[in-house]
């Protein structure tokens, strides 16, 4: 959990230079910056994506972590867990089956939540690697003054965040029955 809380708390800049300067300068697996279209082979453009996402996932790894922790250590305490393993049932199943079914409310929330905000970290991430995306020409318009692509990305950015946070209600309904719209 010390892992955990080390990888949700530092900032997405450090870990961006930290995995270029590892990776890219020291071992040369992947390009240090910039773009490969999927065109000019598919192959080149994972390896050109491969640091920015685990850039952008490293933040949120350590947060869904503990949430997870927390809530299936909350789950295995309930009565109906401990009657299923009275009952005899394999531990596998009663983690898989009962446990992580029932935790997975909050779980998918902090996912979503995640999701959602990972377009305030798409920023960052594409100026360290010099990726020209969204968040870099969202930067670029708000410093040259260009009101209509700002308020067009706002727009943009507004539609996911609630589109995202839709599909994780909507979600709910997988994983408690309880939950009616």
């Amino acid at each position: 959990m010390g892992l955990a809380v080390a990888g949700y708390s530092t900032p997405v800049f450090v870990v961006g230079y930290a995995l270029v300067y590892f990776f890219a300068m020291k071992l040369d697996w992947f390009p240090a910056q910039g773009y490969v279209p999927l065109k000019e082979g598919w192959l080149a453009c994972l390896r050109s994506l491969t640091l920015p996402a685990v850039t952008l996932a490293f933040l949120y790894m350590g947060l869904i972590a503990r949430v997870t922790r927390a809530s299936v250590l909350e789950v295995l305490a309930q009565d109906y867990v401990r009657t299923a393993r009275a009952k005899g049932l394999h531990p596998s199943r009663v983690l898989i089956r009962h446990a992580l079914k029932n935790a997975a409310v909050p779980i998918a929330t902090v996912v979503g939540i995640g999701i959602a905000s990972l377009l305030g970290g798409v920023v960052v991430t594409e100026t360290v690697f010099n990726i020209p995306g969204l968040g870099r020409l969202a930067a670029d318009a708000i410093s040259q003054r260009d009101y209509p692509i700002v308020q067009g990305l706002i727009l943009l950015f507004a539609l996911i965040y609630t589109g995202v946070n839709l599909l994780v209600d909507l979600s709910y309904l997988l994983f408690d029955p309880r939950i009616r719209y």
